[in-house]
C-alpha cells in the first residue's frame, strides 16, 4: 500500500510541474537561438523497405500494424487511426526507408514530410510533442540528417535545425517530470545524440554521458534486463542506443567505455530472450517484431548469451535445436509495470524455427479496452486457478496500467545438469492456501519438453476448493488431432513437423485461441487445456515430442 502512495503522490506532483512548464507562458524558453547546426553523423543501422516509400507517397501509412489511407492528405492533418499508430508515425522511425532511395522526388519526399510536421507543430502539443515520441523524432531527424538536408534551401535548414534545437529544449526540462521511466531514458539518449551531432560539439557532453550511464543503472539490471522485463522495451532502447554508442566510440572511447558493458549486457539478455523462430518471446508487452529488425541489432554486437541459464526473473533452457523461455511472474516495481503481463509459470517454447507452444501476445493498438484481457494469465501458457489471473491487472486513476503483484514474490531455479527449470508461484496462496510448482526439462536435441505442475499446501489454513486450468497456446496453423479417449493429441505443423502431447492427472479439452500478428492481426488458433479439481499433493505431468 505505500508503494501504492508513494507511485501516486509520485505521478501527480510530475503531472503538475509538466503541465507548469509547458505553460505558453513558460513555453517559449525551449527556443534555443544559439544553436550552430548538425552535422550527420547519427549512423542508421536498422533494416529499410523501399515498397514503404512507394506507399507512403501514395497516401498510405502502415504503421505499428495498421494500414491508414490518407487519400492524398497530409498525415499529420488527419485525426485517425490508433495511438500506437499516432506514436510511429510521430517518431519518423520511417524516415529510415527513404536512406537507400536514388531518385530525387522520393528522397525529396521526406523532407517536404518533415517540414509539413514543423509547419503543423510550431506550438506546443501534449500528444505529439510527448517525451518519448520527442526523443525518438529528434534521434530520427538527426540519422536522416544528410537526407533532410541535401539539395534544401537555406530558410529549410534552418527551419530544421531550428525544430530540432526547441526539441532538444523542451527534452532538457521535460524528461525530469515524465512518470514513464522509459521517455525518460530515450530522452538522456536523445540528448547525447543530439550533442554528439552539433556542428559545435557543447562541453557538457561529458555530463550527459555520465547522466545517460546513472539513468540506465537505475532501470536495468544485473542481468542486462529493463526493469519493465519488456523485451519489447528492451528492443527500442537497443535500437535507439546502438547508433549513439558507436558514434561515442569513435569520438571519445574514454566516455564510452563508461556505458559499453551495460549495453554488452542488455545484448546478451535479449539474446536470451529470443527463440529459434528469430522472434522474442510474447511476454510482458513484447508482441511480434520484425525478425530483420532482430538479427540487425544482434549484429551490431558480438555478445551472446550461451545455452541455458536465468536473467530478469526469466528461466531459458537450450538444448540443441529447440529453446524455452519461461516466465517466473515476477511483478516489476509500480512505476515499470505498465507493460507486464500476469505469466507466472508461463512458457514459450520452439524447437529449429517452429514454435511448438507460445502466447496469446499483447493486445492489438485497435482493440485499447481489450488490452487488461491479453494481460491475464489464461492469456498465457500456464497455470491459473478458477482462472483468476497470478497477479492483479488494471485498476483505476494512475493504477489503470499497472500490474500489481499477489502474494510472495515466485522464483525460478535452473538445474543445471538435468537442464531443467524449477519455479514456484505464491499467487494463490492467500485464496486457496496453494502454491504452484512448474518444473520443465528440455532434452533429446530440443526435441521432448517435459513439464511436472504440483499443488502444494502453503499458508496457515486451507483456503476454499478451486479448479485449475493449464494452458497450452499452440502456433497459427497447427492442426491437432485426437484419438478417442486417448491421453494424446497429435499436432501437425504448417510445415509438416508432427508432435504428440501426453499427459496424465488432468482431464483434457481442446479450445479456440489467437496470437496477435502485427502484420495480420489476430490469427486464429488452438489451445490445449488441462483442468481439474486443486488439492494439495496433486501433480499433473505432460510433455510435448517431436515424432
Amino acid at each position: 500500500m505505500l508503494e501504492v502512495l508513494r507511485f501516486v503522490l509520485q505521478r501527480t506532483a510530475l503531472s503538475l510541474a509538466d503541465r507548469f512548464v509547458t505553460n505558453p507562458i513558460f513555453s517559449w524558453t525551449w527556443a534555443d537561438s544559439s544553436g550552430g547546426g548538425y552535422v550527420a553523423r547519427l549512423a542508421e543501422f536498422r533494416p529499410t523497405d523501399s515498397q514503404s516509400v512507394l506507399e507512403m507517397m501514395e497516401g498510405k501509412y502502415l504503421l505499428a500494424g495498421e494500414m491508414v489511407d490518407t487519400a492524398g492528405i497530409s498525415p499529420f492533418a488527419i485525426d485517425i487511426g490508433s495511438d500506437a499508430w499516432f506514436a510511429d508515425l510521430n517518431a519518423f522511425g520511417w524516415l529510415r526507408h527513404f536512406r537507400d532511395l536514388t531518385d530525387t522526388g522520393q528522397r525529396r519526399f521526406a523532407r517536404t514530410l518533415v517540414l509539413d510536421w514543423i509547419a503543423r507543430n510550431r506550438r506546443f502539443d501534449r500528444d505529439s510533442w510527448g517525451v518519448f515520441i520527442t526523443a525518438r523524432r529528434v534521434l530520427n531527424w538527426l540519422k536522416s540528417y544528410a537526407l533532410l538536408t541535401e539539395e534544401a534551401g537555406p530558410d529549410e535548414i534552418r527551419r530544421i535545425n531550428s525544430a530540432i534545437d526547441s526539441q532538444v529544449q523542451s527534452l532538457k526540462l521535460r524528461a525530469q517530470y515524465d512518470p514513464d521511466p522509459e521517455a525518460q531514458l530515450m530522452a538522456a539518449i536523445a540528448l547525447t545524440g543530439a550533442a554528439l551531432s552539433a556542428a559545435e560539439e557543447p562541453k557538457s557532453l561529458g555530463t550527459l554521458v555520465r547522466e545517460l550511464e546513472a539513468l540506465a543503472g537505475r532501470q536495468f539490471d544485473a542481468d542486462g534486463m529493463h526493469l519493465s522485463r519488456s523485451p519489447l522495451v528492451q528492443i527500442r532502447l537497443l535500437s535507439e542506443l546502438i547508433p549513439v554508442i558507436q558514434l561515442l566510440k569513435q569520438r571519445h572511447a574514454g566516455l564510452a567505455a563508461m556505458i559499453a558493458s551495460r549495453t554488452e549486457a542488455m545484448h546478451r539478455m535479449l539474446d536470451r530472450l529470443v527463440l529459434g523462430t528469430r522472434e522474442p518471446a510474447y511476454m510482458n508487452g513484447c508482441g511480434q517484431v520484425p525478425v530483420d529488425l532482430i538479427l540487425s541489432i544482434g549484429a551490431q554486437s558480438g555478445a551472446r548469451a550461451q545455452g541455458s541459464g536465468l536473467g530478469g526473473g526469466y528461466g531459458i533452457l537450450v538444448d540443441g535445436a529447440g529453446k524455452l523461455v519461461a516466465d517466473s511472474g515476477l511483478v516489476p516495481p509500480l512505476g515499470f509495470a505498465g507493460h507486464a503481463h500476469a505469466g507466472a509459470l508461463s512458457f514459450e517454447f520452439s524447437s529449429g524455427t517452429t514454435l511448438v507452444a507460445g502466447s496469446c501476445g499483447p493486445a492489438p493498438s485497435q482493440l485499447p479496452e481489450s488490452r487488461n484481457l491479453f494481460r491475464h494469465s489464461s492469456a498465457h501458457s500456464a497455470p491459473t486457478i478458477d482462472d483468476i489471473s497470478s497477479a492483479e491487472v488494471g485498476g483505476r486513476g494512475f493504477l489503470a496500467d499497472r500490474l500489481r503483484p499477489i502474494g510472495p514474490a515466485p522464483s525460478v531455479r535452473l538445474i543445471e545438469d538435468e537442464n531443467a527449470l524449477e519455479m514456484l508461484s505464491s499467487a494463490y496462496r492467500g485464496r486457496f492456501g496453494i502454491d504452484v510448482a512448474r518444473r520443465l526439462t528440455l532434452m533429446g536435441a530440443g526435441h521432448t519438453l517435459v513439464g511436472q505442475d504440483r499443488f502444494i499446501a502453503a499458508g496457515r489454513q486451507p483456503g476454499r476448493e478451486g479448479g485449475f486450468s493449464l494452458r497450452f497456446h499452440l502456433a497459427p496453423g497447427a492442426a491437432l488431432e485426437r484419438a478417442g479417449s486417448e491421453d494424446l493429441i497429435r499436432i501437425v505443423h504448417k510445415n509438416g513437423e508432427a508432435w504428440s502431447f501426453l499427459w496424465e492427472g488432468a482431464d483434457a479439452d481442446i479450445e479456440d485461441s489467437v496470437r496477435h500478428s502485427a502484420h495480420f492481426g489476430l490469427l486464429r488458433t488452438n489451445q490445449i487445456v488441462l483442468s481439474g479439481r486443486v488439492r494439495a499433493g496433486h501433480e499433473v505431468a505432460w510433455v510435448f515430442t517431436r515424432q
